[in-house]
């Protein structure tokens, strides 16, 4: 745990211990997200990853609804015996 001081412009400085252990150099953005009292920084790649990891979730959760709503189409005995007349 580290204290950090905010300037007269709102500027904070990263301990040089946390910006060696995260990487942290000249140039790197990070993110800031506020909740309730607390605010807290991450890696903007770190945070891309997660959304990018979050939309692939999201797409095989609707692909999952999907098939599970056209399983009585699909597994459909009539249907079969229809479409094999054409295969």
């Amino acid at each position: 745990m580290d204290v950090v001081s905010v300037s007269s412009k709102g500027q904070i400085v990263i301990p040089e211990k946390v910006r060696k252990k995260l990487r942290i150099k000249a140039g790197s953005r990070l993110v800031l997200l506020e909740k309730e009292d607390s605010i807290l920084l991450k890696m903007e790649d770190a945070i891309i990853r997660q959304l990018e990891e979050a939309e692939r979730k999201e797409d095989i959760g609707w692909l999952i609804l999907g098939e599970k709503s056209l399983e009585n189409v699909w597994d459909n005995p009539k249907d079969e015996k229809a479409w094999k007349r054409y295969l």
